[in-house]
């Protein structure tokens, strides 16, 4: 499966809304949702994190 984030920002293939944050805690891995769409188009904030080192987020792409 490809990526659907590049360096410039969001591929035309991408979910934005199907984003994810993985981040390692003392309890261990969590993830949370991030409505990428939301915050760049809408201003909801309500999913947009402050990302911390070793922070993944994926972007997932369309399926044909």
């Amino acid at each position: 499966a490809g990526s659907g984030i590049t360096g410039g920002g969001l591929t035309p293939f991408a979910v934005p809304n199907d984003a994810k944050l993985y981040r390692k805690t003392a309890s261990g891995l969590q993830s949370y949702p991030i409505r990428l769409n939301d915050i760049l188009e809408k201003g909801r904030l309500e999913t947009n994190y402050p990302l911390m080192p070793s922070d993944i987020v994926t972007v997932p792409e369309r399926a044909f």
